[in-house]
């Protein structure tokens, strides 16, 4: 900067023009030359000044305040730096109403830059719920290995504040919350209310800020309305999130999967057309298969895998611990073989050992979908049952309406199998039970069940019985749940909002609410995301076609 002074005195005019995120400013400077009259044109200098990286910005972007645990020990708060610059943690105060807690003056505690980290009460418990690893725990000393902040905080539950402090006790950001009355500097207007409509309920959930779309930061102004239980933000609000979700970040899904492969890819139409493509992928196995899926009530399936796992193939199986009407005898018949052959089975449900209160990461694990070799990919509609997927026989079979793709698109796999492993984890979440034959709910079979025969339905015609596959160039898109699948500028909706005059869309469903929220609520009040995209298509111009089930 020495050489601005250097030319100040004979600068005449200045004009700054500000280039880009880097804070590079051009000056540009008129100066006399020696040895020509004043009234001769002046020659131009641009002298470039090249600014620092903007500093660190370190915010509260998440809090998991009503743990659903007894005792709450997985509490936790997340901090995360949009800034430019790392931050050492050192000295700075995390703060409620009643208790302060500091990182040790010693600590070498640093945040970089578009970093996050979490704070916790125990860091055991915390990963048990999260998955993931803490960098500090405030209650007990859990995990000798993590940094313990001095003094412990409490989180009130219905209401409070908590403050994130630097060094020198400044106020760096706030999160007011629930029925917090008491005004926080740093903070604007309301507090921030938990999501707590229809079947959604305020404990267990965990706080987040919303995230600008493009760069996936965290926003910023000090309002409840940074906050995505937001209620007057239908886009981007009114959302929640639990303890274990992936999301985070487009590393952890919080964007669709978008990619373009070559891949020779399947689509399969049931019920005619679905067991033959399934089972000979799963012949062909020869290292791993696992499974995410709803049901397996399927005898001649089952057989498939058990070829399978004769020959030396992994087969992982998860599945959905309580079904409407329960577990059929069926399905506990079908795993009780796979099992004994060697199959991991696991359920959705929380093991015994789990403390009181804990809960499974997903209300349901609704997904059908399967990865055979880290190769090949499996993704549809429809369960493992003799009714979505009949055995071939000598006339047309009829059965439920559904779809599998079956492609070997990279992009498709790896992030299937990313899910998969994501939610895979019994080493660390307490909600993946295994199969246990003399268990009374995820066990065997009754001694005395008889293995029925196949109920099939004869119909006329059955015009999808072959699948249809293609090799070429494409586009994939995976889209998950609950980590992405409502974003307002990706995937379904996405699409759903480039159709116009022209354009028509195709939609095949078991059923789609006209609101959501309470069941007393309305579609002014409890919008639903995907029939308002549908509904404002349909007003572009577009011919929209909706196809639903009596269900």
């Amino acid at each position: 900067m020495q050489w601005i002074s250097f030319f100040q005195n004979a600068v005449r005019r200045v004009r700054r023009t500000f280039i880009g995120p880097l804070g590079l400013t051009l000056v540009m400077a008129t100066l006399p030359l020696l040895g020509r009259a004043q009234s001769e044109p002046q020659p131009t200098l641009f002298l470039p000044i090249i600014y620092g990286a903007p500093p660190a910005r370190v915010l509260i972007a998440a809090a998991h305040i009503d743990s659903a645990i007894s005792g709450e020990p997985d509490e936790a708060i997340l901090l995360w730096n949009i800034g430019q610059d790392s931050q050492a943690l050192a000295g700075w105060q995390l703060a409620t109403k009643s208790r302060v807690a500091t990182f040790p003056m010693t600590s070498t505690l640093l945040i970089a830059p578009g970093q996050r980290l979490w704070c916790t009460g125990e860091a055991t418990a915390f990963r048990q719920s999260f998955g993931e690893e803490p960098a500090c725990e405030w209650a007990n000393d859990s995990d000798p290995a993590i940094l313990n902040l001095t003094n412990k905080l409490q989180l009130t539950n219905t209401r409070g504040w908590i403050a994130l402090q630097d060094a020198d006790g400044t106020v760096v950001d706030v999160l007011r919350y629930g029925d917090e009355e008491q005004i926080v500097d740093g903070w604007q207007g309301a507090p921030v209310q938990p999501y707590s409509r229809g079947d959604v309920t305020a404990s267990g959930q965990v706080l987040e800020r919303k995230r600008d779309p493009i760069s996936g930061l965290p926003i910023d102004h000090d309002l409840a309305a940074d906050w995505t239980a937001d209620l007057n933000d239908v886009a981007w609000g009114r959302r929640t999130r639990m303890p274990g979700w992936l999301g985070w970040d487009d590393a952890t899904m919080a964007r669709p999967l978008q990619a373009s492969a070559y891949a020779t890819t399947t689509v399969a139409v049931g019920p005619e057309g679905l067991y033959a493509p399934l089972a000979t992928a799963f012949a062909a196995a020869a290292k791993s298969i696992d499974l995410s899926i709803y049901t397996f009530e399927h005898p001649q399936m089952t057989t498939v895998l058990l070829d399978a796992l004769a020959r030396g193939v992994q087969v992982r199986m998860l599945l959905e611990a309580s079904p409407p009407g329960g577990i059929d005898d069926l399905q506990r018949w079908c795993l009780a073989q796979l099992a004994a052959a060697g199959a991991d089975i696991r359920y959705l449900a929380t093991v015994d050992e789990a403390p009181k209160g804990y809960r499974p990461r997903y209300r349901f694990t609704h997904a059908k979908y399967g990865i055979i070799d880290g190769q090949y990919a499996i993704l549809g509609t429809e369960n493992f049952t003799t009714d979505s997927m009949p055995v071939p026989a000598r006339k047309p079979v009829g059965g439920r309406r559904g779809f599998y793709l079956l492609t070997d698109a990279l992009p498709v796999v790896q992030a299937l199998q990313q899910l998969f492993d994501a939610d895979w984890q019994p080493e660390r979440f307490l909600d993946l039970r295994s199969f246990d034959l003399s268990h009374e709910k995820y066990g065997g079979p009754p001694d005395d069940f008889v293995l029925p025969e196949p109920t099939q339905w004869f119909v006329d015609e059955a015009p999808f019985g072959t699948a249809v596959t293609a090799a070429s160039s494409a586009r994939f898109a995976v889209i998950s749940a609950p980590e992405n699948a409502l974003r307002p500028d990706a995937g379904v909706l996405a699409l759903i909002a480039q159709a116009g005059a022209g354009d028509e869309i195709y939609l095949t469903q078991l059923y789609e609410h006209k609101y959501w929220g309470d069941s007393t609520s309305n579609p002014i009040a409890d919008p639903n995301p995907r029939l308002s995209a549908l509904i404002e298509a349909a007003r572009r111009g577009a011919r929209v076609y909706l196809l639903l089930d009596s269900f």
